[in-house]
């Protein structure tokens, strides 16, 4: 049946193709995919899928659902571009994978059963809608949620990191340079700031983080003391319980500056924090399996380096978020035209290809193999149960 499968995608790969390089060449920001949107809802209207738009009032995604019953598998799409350097992050295939990995396992929902469902999920790269979607239940209708990135290497074991986005708004009281110094009223935002700034790049040196921020408002001209000046950070770790570790103590440095010159501090989420990605070992082994069998070897990547918005959905379903390998692009950066360029090379096309057949080749496991199924729920229970015991020991530490 798989080799059906494989038949199937030759057929439509033509189809595909010309979407990623429609995509490539029409590059679009996130939450503005108006194009690409399209181009996937209309090609899986084609494909007989019943196709929701505006999905959770986000105007560029989208739902489309082939069949019914259990299980259901869910199919996740990008297709937003970065500024400047385009389809860097290679969104211009995840997209076009996961649409044509669902449209070829029609045939064995049709004889076994099931429901494939194809979620459009735009800008990944900044507002992270997979952040807002998880949260609002748009992924429990699944049992399994599947994906596939461009890299430079095809590989499961990757894993993430997750960002915690974090705004320090320090507020101060005004006046003219002349007048400032001792005993004025005047209190200077900036100080503030920069002092904050200056203790976290301390204290990041002493946590299991990866910690970087910036002064994005620190006034407007030299003589005049601002009472206004702002730092935004993002936080990463590998771990939850780490994260909570530093911005904890990114947090007291933050306050501590305030109070050193009177300001007043707020602190705001600027973006939504993403979370790690919780592995699921059945998942990344049938994925290596099918990878496998297609003659592409698979790696394993040491070190998270990578955040998707995607962690978040691994930790309300069992997800597979593996990366699948541009071979053209060894050396190259993510986020980078170099690699952009890449993702329309034949060496692109042939990652598409693969990517379709392995990933329409783990859903057609899910479907036809309880047993596989079951071990994946049991897998993800055991991982949650794990990861909430390790935020409970950090708690009472």
């Amino acid at each position: 049946m798989k080799e059906k499968i494989q038949a199937t995608v030759e057929g439509f790969l033509p189809e595909l193709w010309a979407m990623t390089q429609e995509m490539y060449e029409n590059p679009e920001l996130g939450l503005a995919e108006v194009h690409a949107s399209k181009l996937l809802r209309d090609w899986l209207t084609r494909q007989g899928f019943a196709v929701e738009e505006n999905f959770h009032g986000l105007p560029t995604a989208f739902r489309a659902v082939y069949g019914s019953g259990k299980p259901v598998l869910g199919f996740l799409c990008e297709y937003d571009a970065l500024p400047e350097i385009g389809h860097g992050c290679g969104h211009d295939l995840i997209g076009v994978i996961s649409a044509g990995a669902a449209a070829a396992l029609k045939e064995t929902v049709d004889a076994h059963g099931g429901t494939l469902v194809v979620y459009g999920t735009p800008d990944e790269e900044i507002t992270c809608t997979k952040v807002q979607l998880t949260d609002e239940g748009a992924f429990d209708e699944l049992d399994v949620a599947l994906m596939l990135h461009p890299y430079q290497k095809t590989c499961g074991r990757m894993g993430s990191i997750g960002i915690y986005p974090v705004q320090y708004e320090f507020f101060g009281k005004k006046c003219h340079a002349n007048e400032a110094g001792p005993g004025s009223d005047c209190i200077n935002a900036l100080d503030a700031a920069v002092t904050a700034y200056l203790n976290i790049s301390q204290a990041k040196q002493y946590l299991d983080a990866n910690i970087y921020g910036i002064i994005n408002n620190g006034g407007t001209l030299p003589n005049i003391i601002p009472d206004y000046a702002s730092l935004r950070y993002y936080i990463r770790c590998d771990e939850e319980r780490k994260t909570r570790r530093a911005v904890e103590r990114v947090t007291r440095c933050a306050q501590g500056a305030a109070d050193s010159v009177g300001a007043e501090l707020k602190i705001t989420q600027y973006l939504c924090p993403t979370q790690t990605l919780l592995l699921n070992e059945p998942l990344l082994q049938a994925f290596e399996e099918n990878m496998t069998a297609l003659g592409e070897p698979v790696v394993v990547e040491e070190g998270n380096r990578l955040s998707t918005d995607a962690g978040n959905v691994s930790f309300r379903v069992p997800t597979l978020h593996g990366m699948i390998g541009i071979h053209s692009c060894q050396g190259l950066d993510l986020h980078t035209e170099a690699f952009a360029a890449q993702t329309v090379t034949e060496s692109g096309r042939e990652a598409t290809r693969l990517g379709v057949c392995g990933l329409a080749g783990v859903g057609y496991d899910l479907l036809t193999k309880p047993e596989l199924l079951a071990a994946v729920r049991a897998d993800f229970d055991r991982g949650i149960r794990e990861q909430n015991e390790k935020v409970q020991w950090y708690e009472v530490k």
